[in-house]
């Protein structure tokens, strides 16, 4: 069986998007982590994007990102996480899925630690879904990417 790579965007390279990242960069997912303020670097297989602040997020697809500091990207993505607090990610989401923004515009912290939309293939992570400190970032980070390669791993078995 031939398993074709994922393109995953994360948005946000606090804990929460660098633990995703992490715990998705393998053999099936290509990430890429965006963020305005990071350096441009290569962190053990996982590529961050300094000045890269989403204008525009559209899915066609696979989801597309285009930004006016470095232009549009070429790379479809397959996968869309949002690493950032409530209120951007809900500013975000209000044109793509609303009553998904509805939802983390008032979101507490949740038993889940994460949102998974498999469904349109988005994800949610950051401290703010699991208690506040910088350690809950990071597992909420860790719990988007297991249920993410959970999916993978279902839908592949499926075909």
């Amino acid at each position: 069986m031939t398993v074709t790579q994922l393109n995953v965007a994360v948005l946000g390279a606090g804990p929460a998007g660098l633990s995703c990242a992490r715990h998705l960069q393998s053999d099936v997912c290509s990430v890429t982590v965006f963020d305005p303020a990071r350096a441009q670097i290569e962190s053990r297989g996982v590529s961050i994007r300094q000045g890269a602040t989403v204008c525009d997020i559209w899915h066609e697809e696979g989801w597309r990102l285009a930004s006016m500091e470095e232009g549009a990207y070429d790379v479809d993505y397959d996968v869309l996480v949002l690493a950032l607090p409530a209120p951007q990610s809900a500013a975000l989401l209000e044109s793509l899925l609303p009553a998904t923004a509805q939802q983390v515009a008032s979101m507490a912290p949740a038993k889940e630690q994460c949102i998974w939309v498999p469904a349109v293939r988005v994800g949610l992570c950051g401290d703010w879904l699991s208690g506040g400190a910088a350690g809950d970032a990071w597992l909420s980070g860790r719990a988007l990417a297991g249920h993410l390669l959970a999916t993978l791993t279902t839908s592949l078995s499926n075909n």
